[in-house]
């Protein structure tokens, strides 16, 4: 399955113009998510994250898979460790992910914070294995930040 959906987000990010104008809209409180599909046996759920000059996410791991294809702009996904003695985690090396840049991650495989540091905006495609109603609750595991 992980081929499979990485071959898709390929192909949606080799495409930089079929993404609506609504789903490429930015929040300059918080970065911007706009569901694209959800499949209706509930088996996944497709969105696009738009990331306006220094938004991130929050220090997080996913309960469910996850994909993600950066269709416009670049993206720096931060990776870190839990602490043996507990606590936030700690940063553990980064990746920058430039536009075509594809990744897949099964459920509950680690800790990453995803930020926009680019004076540009940036847009991501992320796939999670979570009915559409499940987006807010089912996807992330938050951590504390120090």
């Amino acid at each position: 399955m992980a081929r499979e959906v990485k071959a898709a987000l390929g192909e949606a990010t080799a495409e930089p113009g079929w993404l609506p104008p609504e789903r490429r809209r930015a929040s300059h409180e918080n970065y911007a998510r706009h569901l694209l599909y959800g499949d209706p046996d509930g088996r996944f759920s497709i969105l696009s994250i738009v990331w306006d000059h220094g938004q991130m996410s929050p220090i997080h791991g996913h309960h469910c898979w996850c994909a993600v294809g950066v269709y416009q702009g670049t993206l720096c996904e931060t990776y870190y460790r839990e602490r043996p003695s507990g606590g936030p985690p700690v940063p553990a090396g980064s990746t920058r992910r430039d536009a075509g840049t594809l990744s897949f991650d099964p459920a509950v495989s680690g800790i990453h914070r995803i930020a926009n540091a680019s004076g540009a905006l940036a847009i991501s495609l992320h796939v999670y294995g979570v009915a559409k109603e499940a987006i807010s609750t089912g996807v992330n595991r938050l951590y504390p930040t120090a």
